[in-house]
C-alpha cells in the first residue's frame, strides 16, 4: 500500500516534461526489444500492451474496413508485417505467396483460443485437432455421401429446380432474393447434416437462414473481437451469445431426434455418422470432436462456412449482372449455344463454358467475400523468411490484398471477367484467386461450393434474366455491408422468365 502511495506521490508529484521524458523511454526501450526480437517490419507502437489498437480504432471509427486498412498498411511497411495491439502481436500477409508458404507451415495454422469463440464453435474449432482428426473425419463424411464430387451434382440440381419455380411463381415482380438463395443453399447443408430439407416456405429454415446472417454481421469483418484476450462486457457480446444460443438449440434438438431413432446399421446423414464416431471412440479430452460437447460447436461451423458465403456470393452476383447487362447477355448466348434451350447445364459442361466460368471467377475476385479469411495463430515460435514468430501470434491471411493488387490485375477495381480468358477464349484462373483461402487450413467445404455456385448461376441464367424493376430505378450500389464475410446491400430486382 505504502509502495502504491509513494508511486503515485511521485506521478501527480511530476511535471508534465517528466511524464514524456518518462513516455519516450518506454518507448525507446520498446523500440530497442523490438528490433532485438527479429520481429516483422511494422508500425511503430510507442505505448506498451495497448500498442497500435488506437490506430486501428480509429480507421474503424472513420469507417475504412479492416481489411483495406490492413492492405494500406502492407503498401507501406513491406506485405509481410507486423504490430501489437491490446498485448496480442499481430502478423499480417498481404501477398500471395507469403500466405501459402505460412499455411503450409503446421507451427503457424493454429487457432488462437479464448473464451468466446469456445462459447460458440466448441473447443475443438479452435486447435490443431481440426487440421488431423477432424478434418479427415468430415472429409471422409462428405465423400461418403459424395459431396463435391459428380455423384452430389443430382441433389443440387434437385434443389436449383425448386428455386427455379418458386422465381418463375413470382412471374417478373420486384423481389430480394436473400430469402429465397439463403433458403436453397441452406437445404443442401441439411441435406447432408441432418438427412432432411425444408420447402423453401417453411419458418424453421427461414429461421436458421437468418440467425446464421445476424451471426455473421456480428463477428464483424475477420472477426477482431474473436481475438482480445481481454473479456470486455459488451451489447454486441451479449447479442452475440444470444444468437448462437438459439443457433445452438435448434442443432441440439435436430441431434436430440437423431439419437433417439439411431441405427448403427443405417447411417443417413453426418449427425448419424457422428453419433457412431463418439459410440466406438468416444473422448473426454475437450479439444477432440468426439467429445460430445464439441459436437454442436462443430456442426454449427459447417453451416456458418456452407450456408452465408454461397448465399451472398449468389445475391452479389444476381447483383452483378443486373450492373452488366451485357455480361449476363453474353452468358445467356454462351449457354444456349452450348446446353441449347431443352436442358438444363451439367457440370460436363463447364470446360465447354469459360466465359461463365470466367463470371464467377472474377465475381469471387472482385467481392472478396471473406477479405481477411479465419484468422489463425503460431502454435509455437518459429521462423518465417528470416523474422522470429512468436508464439500465439495472430496470422492474418489479407485475402483482399491479393485479389486487388494493381500489379498482379492492373485494375483491379474493373470487373472484366475476360481477364480470365487466353488469346483463344480459353478459361485460365490464376494461383492468386483464393476466395476459400489456401494451405492446411482452406474451406472444408470448397468443392461444394464451386459445384453449387455453378449450377445455379447456370441454371438461373439459362432460365432467366436479371433486371431493375424499372427503367428509372437506380442500379446497385455494389457496396459491402461489413462483417465476418461481405454482404451486399438488400436490393429489389425483377427475374424475368426467357423464351
Amino acid at each position: 500500500m505504502a509502495a502504491s502511495s509513494g508511486v503515485l506521490s511521485i506521478i501527480s508529484g511530476s511535471s508534465f516534461t517528466h511524464i514524456l521524458l518518462l513516455v519516450a523511454i518506454l518507448a525507446a526501450v520498446f523500440f530497442f526489444l523490438s528490433k532485438k526480437s527479429n520481429l516483422p517490419p511494422g508500425p511503430w507502437t510507442p505505448i506498451p500492451f495497448i500498442g497500435f489498437a488506437p490506430s486501428i480504432a480509429y480507421a474503424l471509427y472513420k469507417g475504412e474496413p479492416l481489411y483495406k486498412f490492413l492492405t494500406k498498411l502492407g503498401n507501406k511497411h513491406g506485405q509481410v508485417f507486423s504490430f501489437t495491439a491490446l498485448g496480442m502481436h499481430v502478423v499480417v500477409l498481404n501477398e500471395y505467396q507469403a500466405i501459402r508458404e505460412a499455411f503450409q507451415d503446421t507451427k503457424l495454422n493454429d487457432r488462437g483460443e479464448n473464451e468466446m469463440q469456445a462459447k460458440i464453435f466448441s473447443r475443438s474449432t479452435n486447435k490443431l485437432d481440426d487440421m488431423g482428426p477432424y478434418r479427415i473425419f468430415a472429409l471422409a463424411c462428405f465423400r461418403q455421401f459424395g459431396v463435391g464430387t459428380s455423384r452430389f451434382e443430382e441433389p443440387i440440381s434437385k434443389e436449383s429446380t425448386y428455386l427455379i419455380d418458386e422465381l418463375d411463381s413470382l412471374e417478373g415482380r420486384p423481389v430480394d432474393l436473400t430469402c429465397y438463395f439463403n433458403n436453397a443453399v441452406s437445404n443442401i447443408i441439411c441435406k447432408v447434416v441432418f438427412g432432411t430439407r425444408f420447402e423453401l416456405s417453411n419458418e424453421r429454415i427461414h429461421r436458421l437462414t437468418s440467425l446464421l446472417n445476424h451471426l455473421n454481421e456480428l463477428l464483424g469483418a475477420g472477426n477482431v473481437e474473436m481475438f482480445i484476450p481481454i473479456n470486455i462486457p459488451s451489447k454486441a457480446k451479449q447479442e452475440l451469445l444470444k444468437v448462437a444460443d438459439e443457433l445452438h438449440k435448434f442443432i441440439n434438438s435436430m441431434i436430440d431426434s437423431h439419437r433417439k431413432n439411431f441405427d448403427p446399421n443405417n447411417l443417413n446423414d453426418v449427425i448419424d455418422l457422428w453419433l457412431n464416431e463418439i459410440r466406438l471412440h468416444k473422448s473426454d479430452d475437450p479439444y477432440s470432436f468426439r467429445n460430445p460437447d464439441n459436437m454442436v460447436g462443430q456442426i454449427l461451423a459447417l453451416f456458418l462456412g456452407g450456408t452465408d458465403t454461397t448465399s451472398n456470393t449468389l445475391r452479389w452476383g444476381t447483383q452483378y449482372l443486373v450492373r452488366y447487362p451485357k455480361v449476363q447477355d453474353r452468358i445467356n448466348r454462351e449457354i444456349d449455344t452450348v446446353v441449347g434451350r431443352n436442358m438444363l447445364p451439367k457440370l460436363a459442361d463447364k470446360p465447354n463454358l469459360p466465359y461463365t466460368q470466367a463470371f464467377i471467377a472474377e465475381l469471387h475476385r472482385i467481392i472478396s467475400l471473406a477479405p481477411l479469411s479465419v484468422f489463425h495463430a503460431a502454435a509455437d515460435t518459429t521462423t518465417f523468411r528470416g523474422y522470429t514468430i512468436p508464439k500465439n501470434s495472430v496470422m492474418i491471411s489479407n485475402l483482399y490484398a491479393v485479389m486487388h493488387n494493381p500489379e498482379l490485375w492492373g485494375d483491379p477495381n474493373e470487373f472484366r471477367p475476360e481477364r480470365f480468358l487466353d488469346d483463344d477464349g480459353n478459361f485460365h484462373e490464376p494461383d492468386e484467386v483464393i476466395p476459400f483461402g489456401i494451405g492446411r487450413r482452406v474451406c472444408l467445404g470448397e468443392a461444394l461450393a464451386r459445384q453449387e455456385l455453378f449450377i445455379f448461376f447456370t441454371h438461373l441464367l439459362h432460365q432467366f434474366k436479371f433486371e431493375k424493376t424499372s427503367e428509372n430505378a437506380p442500379m446497385p450500389t455494389l457496396k459491402p455491408i461489413e462483417g465476418l464475410i461481405l454482404h451486399p446491400e438488400p436490393y429489389k430486382l425483377r427475374v424475368i422468365k426467357r423464351d
